[in-house]
């Protein structure tokens, strides 16, 4: 009865702390949801850095190389880094990703971009919602969905082709990844909120550890988000 009962409490203890952790991924996601969309806004509602950034657009593709390389640099020396180091690469590269969507915004409507993203909004919580609470095992849906997510991917470079070639073919094709890429992101992020739930009930208690690991977890959820919201966004402003 004693060992059933201790057992019982270190469940508990387990769950409690994964739900802290799950807290702390989740802050650091938001955050850097809202200086991405400052930095948008910024550009977007300043003339002078709405004709620097959109007329250059050779700089904002070597942004884009450089947001590559800090994803690289987190998701393979993150455990190694100091917290400050490691949450300073992550809040840069989410500024980075608010100056390279904008040339995207700028040509849908104000009205469109704010229904994508609540409609995206309401979607990552409600499957990430689905993520946690579901029992079910979706390790199995997780592979499936980052296979789909490769094949998404060869099938846009595909259409890069396509739309030099065969213009009006290419946009429908585009429409279709757009809904394609909707669902394999609404999947991936059920399927990395319940992972990310499991590392919270088993991480060590260690804080200067658990504190990289959630900024590491944040940027997963966080790329979840950005490519549910832009997939949305081409969905909802064909007509743009």
């Amino acid at each position: 009865m004693e060992y059933s009962q201790k057992n019982q409490n270190i469940s508990d203890l387990s769950v409690n702390f994964g739900n802290k952790f799950l807290s702390k991924v989740y802050g650091w996601m938001i955050l850097a949801l809202f200086l991405t969309s400052l930095a948008s806004y910024a550009i977007l509602s300043t003339p002078s850095l709405q004709a620097f950034f959109l007329g250059n657009m050779l700089l904002v593709w070597v942004l884009m190389f450089v947001e590559l390389g800090l994803v690289i640099v987190l998701t393979r020396k993150v455990e190694s880094m100091e917290t400050s180091t490691a949450a300073l690469v992550f809040l840069v590269y989410s500024i980075l990703t608010g100056i390279t969507i904008t040339p995207l915004l700028y040509y849908y409507s104000e009205a469109t971009v704010f229904m994508a993203f609540g409609v995206s909004a309401g979607m990552f919580a409600g499957m990430s919602a689905i993520g946690y609470f579901i029992k079910r095992d979706l390790s199995g849906m997780g592979r499936f969905l980052m296979m789909a997510l490769i094949g998404l991917i060869i099938a846009m470079v595909v259409n890069i082709f396509i739309s030099i070639w065969w213009p009006q073919t290419a946009w429908g094709f585009s429409f279709a990844l757009s809904c394609l890429a909707v669902l394999i992101f609404a999947g991936l992020t059920a399927y990395d909120t319940q992972k990310i739930k499991k590392i919270g009930e088993s991480i060590e208690h260690d804080p200067s550890r658990h504190q990289n690991i959630a900024i590491i977890c944040a940027l997963t959820l966080y790329l979840d988000f950005i490519n549910l919201f832009l997939n949305m966004l081409r969905i909802m402003g064909r007509n743009n």
